[in-house]
């Protein structure tokens, strides 16, 4: 094993099927691909496109930000309710590509159940 590889953060991931689909919680790495193979063909999901601007969080900081309900009263809060460009309320927060960001990393939903799963990161694209 080459120091290179030893160097790779880590990426893990969990996979179930549920109601017919495939459902793959990824957390660690971020700069990984995922090609899912299944009866309909060949579908290749990228993390969501924002998930490296946002600063990491300490996990073991008692510093961290929660759903305060006193953020909705913040003068310093964006006015969404007087854009024009609201989502929609019939939205349930799944993006159109099947990847969707949670709290600890992403999402993704595969329309079929997989019969193969292969985990591309950058660094080995690239080498």
């Amino acid at each position: 094993m080459s120091e290179a590889a030893a160097e790779l953060p880590t990426v893990e991931y969990e996979t179930r099927i549920e109601d017919g689909q495939t459902i793959i919680d990824v957390t660690g790495e971020s700069e990984v691909a995922f090609i899912v193979q299944s009866a309909g063909g060949e579908r290749i999901y990228f993390p969501p496109e924002d998930m490296d601007d946002k600063p990491a969080g300490d996990p073991d900081s008692p510093y961290q930000p929660s759903d305060s309900p006193y953020e909705a009263d913040s003068p310093y809060q964006p006015a969404d309710a007087d854009s024009p460009y609201q989502p929609s309320e019939d939205d349930d927060g799944t993006s159109t590509r099947g990847v969707t960001e949670t709290r600890t990393g992403f999402k993704i939903t595969h329309p079929e159940p997989a019969t193969e799963i292969t985990v591309v990161r950058r660094a080995e694209a690239e080498a």
